[in-house]
């Protein structure tokens, strides 16, 4: 057994053992590229007989946030490769606030054994779009449009993005610079066509952004909220359900989405909509 540095060889490879290891993943080669260029940090991978079977990335954003991610293939568990790749990772980790998720009692005990204590949970709720049909929404006064037509004015949905962000409630969600938006809607991680924005004339107020993973039919609701001043007209469940409905026509089966145990009314948009809770994971800090 070898833990090396990632190459690009790997990515194809390491977005398999992701999705073996979390099926509800929505991830490609490409959209991990653009992450791995984007956000600093080192990244390992365990390898057995040239087989990679565990993956550990960390990613620090600009405000200093980092997080990471320890993943083994099932059948090599238990051979202390989740240890090896951890302490791989452990020199970027040490003395910074540092966070990570469990889906399970080994991964709990596994964070808790390093010193992670738990700060919260996070519900993931799954959507089959095969068998759901969204009807229309419509508002007075608005309307929704791909983000693919407003291209030309990143600043301005930056802005809307970066303040519906910030008051997802209990959220650990770190500011996201305009450089980093701008590279993952240019790299194909968020996606244009699919994503929605809510205009009120030709302001945008409301926005839900999805990353997908079209060759495997499934996407993952990056972001849905209103500007401050115009919630509770709607414009949440307009975006949201156009955004479904765009997704349906390219083929897009399953839809995922994750929210804190604060954020009731996005939970409660999403059960109306049909999704149903698939997982509940903890959320571990140090």
């Amino acid at each position: 057994m070898t833990v090396r540095p990632v190459r690009d060889s790997d990515l194809e490879a390491v977005v398999a053992l992701v999705q073996a290891v979390d099926p509800t993943a929505v991830l490609t080669a490409a959209s991990l590229a653009v992450n791995l260029a984007t956000l600093p940090g080192e990244r390992f991978v365990a390898e057995e007989d040239g087989e990679i079977v565990g993956w550990a990335p960390v990613f620090r954003r600009a405000d200093g946030a980092v997080s990471f991610w320890v993943g083994v293939l099932p059948p090599f568990r238990r051979k202390g490769l989740g240890a090896a790749l951890f302490s791989a990772l452990s020199a970027q980790l040490d003395g910074t606030s540092s966070r990570a998720y469990a889906d399970g009692e080994d991964g709990c005990r596994f964070l808790a054994a390093r010193g992670y204590a738990p700060v919260g949970t996070l519900h993931l709720q799954t959507l089959d779009l095969a068998a759901a049909e969204p009807g229309a929404v419509s508002v007075p006064g608005f309307r929704a449009v791909p983000l693919a037509a407003l291209l030309d004015r990143l600043a301005d949905l930056h802005r809307v993005y970066v303040s519906v962000r910030a008051d997802v409630p209990r959220s650990h969600l770190s500011p996201v610079p305009f450089a980093e938006f701008r590279s993952e809607i240019e790299g194909g991680l968020l996606d244009a066509d699919a994503s929605v924005v809510v205009l009120e004339g030709d302001e945008p107020v409301a926005l839900s952004c999805v990353l997908t993973a079209r060759e495997s039919g499934r996407a993952d609701t990056d972001l849905t909220g209103t500007l401050a001043g115009y919630r509770g007209r709607g414009l949440a469940r307009l975006a949201k359900t156009d955004s479904l409905r765009r997704l349906r026509a390219l083929g897009i089966h399953t839809v995922v989405t994750a929210n804190d145990d604060g954020n009731e009314p996005m939970r409660s948009l999403n059960d109306s909509l049909g999704f149903r809770v698939a997982a509940t994971w903890t959320r571990y800090a140090r």
